[in-house]
């Protein structure tokens, strides 16, 4: 296994340029990394990280606070290409699982020690087993459950926003939505 390491980014200007590279990268989810809307959310975040092996970034990601004692974490989770799974599969072949190693067990440590319940979710519907098999191999004493139904993270007009829940708690005060 490499030898990575977590470190908090505190400064908004680190964490522009690691937006300014995933911005330019071509993926379905590269409009999250906008500096000016990553901007207007910096100071909903409670932490924001980076895994590193070296002097490389691998991936970055925050813990965003959803009001009423809710974190999700690994929020705008990016793994850099280099690192990524080419796809979701039952066998993943890369030994670097960065969300299932470090950042998502980092994130909620750190706000479970704080005593915030926590989630992570993925979007979409058919990708709702890539999070049950995530969430299954998680450390059970992190406490994540998929949560049944889909949830609006954010507008629940916006199709990117209904996402599939794993949560350290059975109920959480985000809209659930029904989801065929």
């Amino acid at each position: 296994m490499e030898n990575c390491v977590i470190q908090e980014i505190t400064y908004f200007d680190e964490l522009k340029e690691l937006c300014l590279q995933a911005n330019k990268i071509n993926h379905q989810n590269a409009d999250n990394y906008d500096v000016d809307k990553m901007q207007k959310r910096w100071n909903n975040y409670h932490i924001f990280t980076k895994l590193m092996i070296g002097d490389e970034v691998v991936s970055f990601a925050g813990i965003y606070d959803y009001g009423q004692n809710l974190v999700r974490v690994a929020d705008r989770l990016f793994t850099f290409p280099k690192y990524r799974q080419n796809y979701l599969t039952k066998s993943i072949a890369n030994p670097l699982k960065p969300a299932l190693q470090y950042i998502i067990p980092y994130h909620t440590h750190w706000a479970l020690d704080r005593g915030y319940d926590c989630f992570f979710s993925v979007q979409e519907f058919k990708k709702r087993n890539s999070l049950i098999r995530l969430t299954k191999q998680l450390h059970t004493s992190l406490g994540y459950r998929v949560l049944p139904g889909m949830y609006a993270t954010c507008n629940p007009v916006n199709p990117k926003c209904i996402q599939n829940i794993s949560a350290t708690t059975d109920t959480i005060h985000l809209a659930q939505v029904n989801k065929k």
